[in-house]
């Protein structure tokens, strides 16, 4: 495959989107402060940062001096220029990627809470992005959700204004989901997670379990798909890269291999769909502690929901710019039909489309569907910090369904889920389902319904 034809494929879902791939002309240089690159939250940005506009442009350099990577993080000791440009490497091959100094005529991606005129930065669950000094509080908890979310940010800022300067700042938490700091000092280092099995390892399934082997790496994994790596699939996903693709590698067996290199010890998987999966059909009472369905075909919803899930957690992506996070306590007033009802041919999840741009390309049961990249992280990073907070007292801490919108200046809603009257989970027996959950972790969770 020559040049051409790989960009051709490489940005087809953001031209299907209607957006244009950045200018490669224009080079990104990822800069950060010494102090913050030597922190956690610091590290996590960088890593980010560099995996995110490494997928967004072929034209990126690497700013900052190296350094080991941080004790906490996978990959701990190893070059931390040297990891993020491999990186890079292997999402795109014919990428410009290097090291060096800020050049004239650069756009500067700079990490970290000191003046610069694009301050991207993160501390415990908050982020900022602006102009001039961060206004974050230092918090010394390893935790990382806010230095992720505030590079998901900036990336979005540069990609809608084109390399445009950062003239409204912005700050917000993903602790509870509101346009605040949150200076909260809970970790989940030293809390297992438990058994965490994703539903659908897609851009947000592989972004969520990325995220998550970030901040930790003590959970069980399961990982449940049909579906395997395209070059089309390297943009949206952390995780993705051309040797996959050339291999047509199963996308279940990428992110495991991610997975276990990382360090997390449990690992297994199934390559079908949700409906064939035995590690679902045949799993015992309480052995699944949560389910991240971030899977959108084959009715998936039906046969999760007829499956009495544990809770579940997942995000999708839409056609404004948009990413939704959405959390479904077992019991509770509205389940996943309740938000994407069944309809003939398929469960009308909208990961990563937009209907109103393009219409979907049905083959059997499989859709073509349009994406931004930054929106694909988004979605997995929010997914990744609800799973995060389970072991926090007094969780949840925000309403069960929050939106994230990037086409203007950001902007986050929470709103609650209504329950679908003719719902499916209507005739559902509460007794049964808390049989099928008890034992598991977050059992706690379930609740009456209260209608």
């Amino acid at each position: 495959m020559d040049q051409q034809q790989f960009y051709g494929r490489l940005n087809d879902r953001m031209r299907l989107y209607r957006a244009s791939p950045l200018d490669p002309a224009r080079v990104i240089t990822i800069t950060a402060s010494p102090d913050y690159l030597a922190s956690y939250d610091g590290q996590v940005a960088a890593l980010v940062a560099c995996n995110l506009l490494g997928r967004l442009s072929p034209s990126v350099q690497i700013g900052f001096p190296d350094v080991a990577i941080h004790p906490r993080l996978p990959w701990a000791g190893r070059s931390l220029v040297r990891h993020t440009l491999d990186g890079m490497r292997d999402a795109d091959p014919f990428g410009s990627y290097g090291t060096r100094p800020p050049a004239a005529g650069d756009f500067r991606f700079h990490l970290g809470p000191d003046g610069h005129d694009t301050v991207v930065h993160g501390s415990g669950w908050s982020a900022y992005i602006g102009k001039g000094r961060s206004p974050l509080s230092l918090v010394t908890s390893d935790i990382g959700v806010g230095a992720a979310l505030a590079v998901v940010l900036g990336a979005a800022h540069l990609f809608r204004t084109r390399f445009g300067a950062m003239t409204a700042p912005f700050t917000c938490n993903a602790w509870d989901w509101t346009d605040a700091p949150s200076p909260v000092e809970f970790s989940p280092v030293g809390s297992s997670l438990g058994h965490i099995m994703t539903a659908g390892l897609g851009s947000v399934g592989s972004a969520a379990n990325y995220f998550l082997a970030l901040a930790t790496r003590n959970f069980r994994a399961s990982l449940i798909d049909h579906d395997h790596v395209g070059i089309h699939n390297i943009t949206r996903s952390p995780i993705f890269t051309e040797a996959h693709a050339n291999i047509d590698l199963a996308k279940v067996d990428a992110v495991a291999a991610f997975l276990r290199e990382a360090g997390v010890e449990d690992v297994v998987v199934d390559p079908v769909a949700l409906h064939k999966s035995a590690l679902w059909n045949h799993r015992e009472a309480g052995s699944t502690d949560v389910l991240i369905s971030a899977a959108n075909e084959f009715n998936v919803r039906y046969h999760i929901e007829m499956g009495f899930p544990p809770i579940q957690l997942y995000a999708t992506t839409g056609r404004n710019w948009q990413a939704t996070l959405i959390q479904h306590m077992p019991g509770a007033k509205a389940c996943s039909l309740c938000v994407f009802p069944p309809d003939e041919r398929f469960a009308p999840t909208t990961c990563a489309t937009d209907r109103s741009i393009t219409p979907q390309t049905t083959v059997g049961e499989r859709r073509t569907d349009a994406a931004l990249p930054f929106l694909s992280f988004a979605a997995g990073l929010m997914t990744a910090a609800e799973v995060l907070k389970l072991t926090a007292p007094g969780y949840p801490f925000s309403a069960e369904r929050v939106m994230l919108s990037l086409r203007e200046e950001p902007l986050l809603v929470g709103t609650p889920i209504p329950h679908r009257t003719g719902c499916l989970c209507e005739g559902r027996h509460m007794g049964v389902h808390e049989l099928a959950i008890a034992g598991s972790r977050y059992a706690e969770f379930a609740t009456k319904p209260s209608r």
